[in-house]
């Protein structure tokens, strides 16, 4: 969610007929399988995972509301995290649009937000992290604006906004690789600082990698105050059913079959090469739908698994590195099997 203003809309619709435009320039073929990928992308498959987060995220949401009563009570911490790949982003961005109790207010000047979500894409210094914040929530702010400044004032600002939550996505970046404890205590202390606020408590909610929880580790204020909730591996074969899901929802709305697949050992093979990681599951099967688009097929086949598969790795033309294709795949490397080996690119 942002507290962009209608300029910035009319700005996205732009962006939109700038990239139409790129669109025509492909060829037909192409401009025919964005159509289809468009759809497919659009998709989006719920599971247990996802009533998980959603309960532990109004449990949460729950005490946070009770804080409100006087006397004014600090604000916990929500962390949400797993392995790269895992699906992260994906849910806790679905889970902040979608929750009745997050919609946007209607005032005389448009809709406000009541909460705003910033993505992190490496290290920043906190004082950028909270201007970060304070902008995205429409409040202006200098640059030079001093990082006490800045976090000292973030609830005011906040509240002159209507926000009252704050989404940090990649927020292991919020700590540098070998964060000192002083560097903690520095981050966890302009955290806490505006989680407590008196007036108006800021809610956190943190998604990333595991090493986000180096923030409450070492910190007993922040690890009490903590709410947490982990995204674990896709297992196999309890949550076959769930890569087969995957499988027919994506391709649904395209018209591209994959029951027949159900009594193949596709879904051990797909869950494979992705690593068991939720989001990898959905890309690779997005690439083999991509390729069925092309070839007009109506039903996927390990082919279209195996190409896709390729043009996501450097096994080209190698058919026992390909886990939709070897034999005895179960001993292969997980993932992209990036080779340093030179290997002749191929069309297909």
């Amino acid at each position: 969610m942002s507290a962009q203003t209608q300029a910035t809309a009319r700005h996205a619709m732009d962006e939109d007929d700038y990239f139409k435009g790129v669109s025509a320039g492909m060829p037909e073929g192409s401009r025919r399988v964005i159509d289809g990928l468009e759809k497919v992308k659009s998709v989006y498959v719920a599971c247990d995972r996802d009533d998980a987060l959603l309960t532990g995220f109004n449990r949460y949401l729950e005490r946070y509301v009770a804080t409100r009563r006087l006397p004014r009570q600090e604000a916990d911490c929500f962390f949400l995290v797993g392995a790269s790949g895992a699906g992260k982003t994906a849910a806790i961005g679905r889970l902040l649009r979608d929750h009745e109790a997050l919609r946007p207010v209607r005032t005389p000047y448009g809709l406000a937000p009541r909460y705003v979500s910033i993505k992190l894409k490496g290290y920043a210094p906190p004082r950028l992290v909270g201007l970060q914040i304070i902008r995205e929530a429409g409040y202006g702010l200098a640059m030079k604006t001093g990082r006490g400044e800045v976090w000292d004032g973030m609830a005011g600002h906040l509240q002159s906004q209507g926000v009252f939550l704050v989404h940090i996505d990649e927020a292991q970046h919020l700590l540098k690789r070998n964060a000192s404890q002083s560097d903690r205590e520095e981050l966890s202390n302009a955290i806490k600082g505006v989680a407590i606020d008196t007036k108006w408590p800021i809610a956190f909610v943190f998604s990333g990698l595991p090493e986000v929880l180096g923030l409450p580790i070492g910190d007993d204020q922040v690890e009490r105050r903590g709410n947490f909730i982990r995204f674990a591996d896709v297992a196999m074969p309890e949550e076959r059913d769930l890569v087969i899901d995957i499988l027919s929802q994506m391709g649904d709305p395209v018209g591209i079959a994959s029951d027949h697949l159900a009594a193949t050992d596709l879904p051990e093979r797909l869950a494979f090469a992705a690593r068991h990681r939720y989001a990898r599951i959905c890309q690779l099967v997005e690439g083999a739908l991509q390729e069925a688009l092309h070839w007009k097929k109506a039903r996927l086949t390990t082919g279209h698994f195996a190409v896709a598969f390729e043009r996501r790795s450097l096994a080209y033309g190698q058919d026992d590195m390909n886990p939709f294709l070897a034999e005895h795949w179960r001993g292969l490397r997980q993932g992209s099997f990036l080779t340093i080996d030179d290997a002749p690119a191929r069309s297909s």
